[in-house]
This record gives C-alpha cells, sequence and structure tokens, in this order.
C-alpha cells in the first residue's frame, strides 16, 4: 500500500531548498538598500562659483555624499547652468530639482507672506544668531510655502544691502531720485525703492554687471558678494544704509522628496544641513567683511549714509513695513512673537 508518510522528508528538503534559493534571490532588506541605486539629490545657484554661498554648497554636498556613504549622490549646477533661482524653486516637487538656496524675496512671487523677512531693518545679526530665534522663524516660513510641496529648512545671511554705482555716492535718499536699480526681485523691495524715488529692476545676477557698464541701469542693490561679481571697474562706490536691508537665502527642499528617503538618509540630510546653517551666519559675517575689504583693496570705496540721512531712510521704509502689517497682520504678530523680544 502507498504510505505518503515515507515521502515527506524528501518533500520537506525540495521545500527547504526551494525556500533558501528564494531567500537568496530576494536577499534581505539590508542587502536589498545595499544593492540599490544612489539617491540623486540635484541642487542649484545662480551665482558664480567663485562666490562664498557656491562654495559652502560644494562643502555640503561633499559632507552629504561621505555621510550618507556615497547612498546619496549630489549633483550641484552653480550659476545658473541648470535654472535660475526663481525656475529653481518653481521647480521643487517636479523631481527636477530638489534643494535651492534663493535669495529670500524671491519666495515672495509665490507666498507674499513670506516678504515679513524682507522688510527693511526686520532681520538683525542679533536675533538670527541665537540657534532658537533661527529655528523658529523657518518654522513660521515653511508654514506659508507648505502647500508648495516645499519646505524651509532655515535661512542664511546673504548681506547687510549696499547700493553700487559707478562713482556716485548715496547719501541722501534724494540720491536716488530717478534711478533705475537692479533689484533681486520681490514685492518689498521693489516698494521701498519706489518709495524711494527710485525705479525697480529685476533681472538675473548673472547680467547686472554688463547692464550697469552700458547704462542699461544706473545702479545696483546687492550684497558685498554681489559688488565682487560686478566689479570695481564697473562700480567703483558702494553705499551703505546700515541694517536697512539685511538680506537672507532660504534653504529649500522637496518636501515629498525628503519624506521618500529612508529614515537614516532623512537624518542625514535633516543634521547636516542644520549643522551648516548653524555655522553660517558668523562665517556669513566674517566672509562679508574680507570681500568688502578686498574691493577697497582694488579700488572701490565704501561710503556710509550719515546718521541724520539714516533715519530720513528708516522713516520712509516703515511705511513698506505698514503696508505689510495692514496686508498680513497675524504672520507679522508672529514674526514679532519669536523676534521683537529677541533681538
Amino acid at each position: 500500500m502507498f504510505n505518503p508518510s515515507l515521502f515527506r522528508p524528501f518533500w520537506a528538503k525540495t521545500l527547504l531548498v526551494g525556500m533558501t534559493v528564494a531567500g537568496l534571490a530576494a536577499g534581505s532588506p539590508g542587502q536589498a538598500r545595499a544593492q540599490a541605486a544612489p539617491v540623486e539629490m540635484v541642487m542649484t545657484d545662480e551665482i558664480a562659483t567663485s562666490h562664498w554661498t557656491a562654495k559652502m554648497m560644494d562643502e555640503y554636498a561633499a559632507l552629504i555624499e561621505e555621510r550618507s556613504k556615497g547612498r546619496i549622490k549630489p549633483k550641484v549646477f552653480h550659476s545658473g547652468t541648470l535654472y535660475k533661482d526663481k525656475d529653481a524653486v518653481a521647480a521643487l516637487g517636479s523631481g527636477a530639482v530638489h534643494m535651492v538656496w534663493p535669495v529670500s524675496v524671491q519666495l515672495e512671487s509665490i507666498a507674499p507672506q513670506y516678504g515679513v523677512v524682507n522688510l527693511p531693518f526686520a532681520v538683525t545679526d542679533a536675533a538670527m544668531s541665537k540657534p532658537e530665534t533661527a529655528q523658529e522663524v523657518s518654522k513660521l516660513l515653511s508654514g506659508l510655502v507648505a502647500d508648495k510641496g516645499i519646505r524651509v529648512m532655515g535661512l542664511m545671511r546673504t548681506a547687510d544691502l549696499i547700493f553700487l554705482f559707478k562713482d556716485k555716492e548715496v547719501d541722501s535718499v534724494g540720491d536716488l531720485k530717478g534711478s533705475k536699480i537692479r533689484l533681486t526681485g520681490g514685492r518689498v523691495l521693489q516698494l521701498l525703492m519706489r518709495d524711494f524715488g527710485a525705479s525697480p529692476v529685476s533681472m538675473p545676477a548673472s547680467e547686472m554687471a554688463a547692464a550697469l557698464m552700458q547704462g542699461a541701469i544706473d545702479g545696483i542693490y546687492t550684497s558685498a558678494g554681489g559688488w565682487e561679481m560686478v566689479g570695481t571697474n564697473a562700480a567703483k562706490v558702494a553705499s551703505l544704509v546700515p541694517g536697512m536691508s539685511l538680506l537672507t537665502y532660504s534653504v529649500l527642499v522637496d518636501d515629498k522628496w525628503m519624506k521618500g528617503l529612508p529614515d537614516d538618509l532623512r537624518q542625514v540630510v535633516e543634521t547636516t544641513t542644520n549643522e551648516i546653517i548653524a555655522k553660517q551666519w558668523q562665517r556669513a559675517i566674517d566672509a562679508d567683511k574680507k570681500t568688502m575689504d578686498q574691493m577697497i583693496a582694488q579700488g572701490g570705496r565704501l561710503a556710509v549714509a550719515p546718521e541724520a540721512e539714516q533715519a530720513k531712510f528708516r522713516e520712509i521704509a516703515n511705511k513698506v513695513n505698514q503696508d505689510y502689517v495692514r496686508r498680513y497682520p497675524e504672520i507679522w504678530k508672529q514674526y514679532q512673537a519669536i523676534v521683537g523680544n529677541k533681538s
């Protein structure tokens, strides 16, 4: 009589062998991760490779690759070779760009409330040098662009902005009347220049030197790094109204891309970003001074508006602030609660 029990060892052995082969083919979860293709991380800016921010982005990208043990492969595109900053911000969420560090005024085009950090005399080194304040401001800003699929990971300092003219000092508000001034963009700065009697012009950083030399614009409102890009041949005089426009970069990341990373890789990106932002503010102050000293050594001249005239600039600037407060009272209230008592 046929006895199935006699064949059970054979069935069991066959089943075991089949399971073993299948297991080897599939691999363990750890093996699957190790064999997975590296995650691409596209980063872009529109500034020259000589600018300190471009160098910092390269440093950041190298740290990401090192700390992820090559599982994240950053690709950095400088000088607008992939996108201008405005277009890069719009591309976040499309998969074409994963991180961009635009000047914060660029965000006003998609979230006008973001202008709170672009208001005259609103951002100070004293407040933003405090980690807890910087983190709270970033959280507030991130909420303003969350519906665009963008996460604000922090703010970086650009500079206390300066006016650049070929050979004219800006000692008073009247010196700006009728001038075509190149800006980085944004409603706040445009309103400010119009209240000063100037005509604001938006254009990429890469075009401003030629535009100034050709007479397409009369002046530029930019950073010390911007002066370095333009050069003293195009602009011999830099004029400063201290504290009027302490502009920032916003460190933006594609939120969907971030959330899709494995936990350990997401932690690498978050930790590395937080570290570099924490160090950057003082580094930017030092870099600003070094660049300004270099430009003066190359024949440039820095003029600081007299105190009496600074008060007039502040008086006009307050009109721009009040326009914002009328339009977005709640955001202004939240911002002041974060920064107002900590500066």
